[in-house]
């Protein structure tokens, strides 16, 4: 960025006004009015919207790291469908425990 250094330089460059000075009542009034709110962005509709989220955290050196990615791979699923697999069978073997009195 490149700034001037002459004073006629300096003078034409515009000055932000300092909203805490205005807050403390240190400017004048029409300092004040040139300051104009931020408009507030609102969230946009992703798609995830509509959705949670479900994961977990690892040590780095964690093998099951290595086992995601080689499944991940194999399956040519993304981590999301490898995570709802995993818990379809464990459903699944859960229920079937539960059948059998397990």
């Amino acid at each position: 960025m490149l700034l001037c250094t002459s004073a006629a330089g300096r003078e034409a460059e515009v000055k932000k006004p300092n909203v805490l000075l205005a807050a403390m009542g240190k400017v004048a009034e029409a300092e004040l009015a040139e300051v104009a709110p931020a408009p507030v962005k609102e969230k946009s509709a992703t798609k995830r919207g509509g959705q949670k989220h479900l994961g977990a955290y690892f040590d780095k050196g964690d093998p099951i790291l290595e086992r995601v990615a080689i499944l991940r791979a194999r399956l040519d699923m993304t981590n999301s469908e490898l995570i709802e697999h995993a818990l379809n069978e464990l459903w699944r073997r859960h229920e079937a425990g539960r059948a059998f009195g397990e």
